[in-house]
């Protein structure tokens, strides 16, 4: 069993006897024959079948993956001689498996996580997470930004009305490059000048 590093419940896997009908030995019995060999995909596609559910689908980079394109990615992974390490296996309800477990071959070292959902001791679906939480953060972050985008146009609004409200001499800040800097004075201001003048004249 060199082949495994456990973790979490990956212990009752290991000891799952490989003529128990359960989806762990499946799973494992199928795993096992990524050991570095390389070999044609005959040699395994029995127990290939064993685990895969014939209306098994993966969702992946917005397309659909089939068990065809999955046996058909299999077999190069066989003729590259891969190697597969379990590192997580867990339960998560009664027919979803959370694992992890890292590839390695001539072309690739890579850590694949994924979600599994079983039907009577098969797979037939799968999500990888690692792509599922990239999309919740780009998601977040489009959120974000969108946010940021609606809030400015106000909080600038109430800024240029705080203006407005402590000083009257204040500039419309929507006016033209022409009106700015004191070249014309502000219509309120001339307004309460004239009433004044004219409260002024009628003591008189």
């Amino acid at each position: 069993m060199g082949l495994f590093r456990h973790h979490h419940l990956t212990a009752p896997v290991e000891a799952a006897a490989d003529d128990e009908d359960t989806f762990e030995t499946h799973f494992l019995r199928y795993l096992r024959t990524f050991d570095g060999s390389k070999r044609e995909f005959s040699e395994v596609e029995a127990l290939f079948d064993q685990l895969y559910d014939d209306d098994f689908y993966e969702s992946k980079n917005d397309t659909l993956v089939t068990k065809d394109q999955v046996r058909q990615a299999h077999t190069r992974l066989f003729e590259l001689g891969s190697t597969v390490t379990l590192t997580h296996f867990k339960h998560n309800g009664v027919n979803q498996i959370d694992i992890k477990y890292r590839l390695v071959n001539a072309e690739a070292d890579r850590t694949i996580h994924q979600m599994i959902t079983t039907k009577d001791k098969k797979i037939i679906r799968a999500e990888n997470l690692d792509q599922a939480k990239q999309e919740r953060r780009e998601e977040k972050e489009i959120h974000r930004e969108e946010v940021h985008m609606e809030e400015c146009p106000r909080r600038e609004m109430r800024r240029e009305e705080r203006m407005m409200c402590a000083d009257p001499y204040v500039m419309d800040p929507y006016a033209d490059p022409y009106r700015r800097c004191g070249l014309v004075h502000d219509i309120r201001r001339d307004e309460r000048r004239v009433r004044r003048d004219e409260r002024m004249c009628r003591r008189f």
